[in-house]
């Protein structure tokens, strides 16, 4: 499958909001917390889509810096479920690590639901380590997995 990356707009919103709302139901960030999070870009923050021949976006995914030199945090990846185990998910943490390493960001950071067979194995071959957990993360009895990768 070939597609392109690119930097998130407001006009990809109503697409990624509903992609949100369809993967993580009760978990979906509104199109409020998207906005708002578009707004600090591109001081603190970097979103890209994932975009299909098409023109369709098929991914999203960001990353949060408060300054150079500081850790970064990635703050949402998310691949369509029909377009998964095609690269996609890789390719767009792989631009959150350079963004972050761009940023001389010293490590870099995300958290992952506990359980999450699909994402961990990617994580963990991108060089993430689990260091901690966070319980009721996600929901009540929802644990996450806090991953770090070193990137000094």
């Amino acid at each position: 499958m070939t597609f392109t990356l690119r930097e998130m707009n407001s006009l990809d919103l109503p697409v990624v909001v509903s992609m949100e709302r369809e993967i993580y139901k009760n978990d979906a960030w509104s199109v409020g917390q998207f906005k708002e999070e578009l707004l600090s870009v591109p001081k603190n923050r970097k979103y890209l889509v994932a975009v299909s021949e098409e023109n369709k976006v098929i991914g999203y995914a960001g990353v949060f810096a408060p300054n150079d030199g500081l850790d970064s945090e990635v703050l949402t990846l998310t691949v369509s479920e029909e377009f998964r185990r095609q690269g996609i998910g890789r390719s767009l943490l792989r631009e959150l690590i350079a963004w972050a390493l761009e940023r001389q960001s010293p490590s870099i950071f995300l958290e992952v639901r506990e359980g999450n067979d699909e994402a961990s194995p990617l994580y963990l071959s991108e060089g993430f380590e689990p260091i901690s957990h966070r319980n009721n993360y996600y929901s009540a009895g929802v644990r996450a997995v806090v991953m770090k990768k070193d990137l000094s």
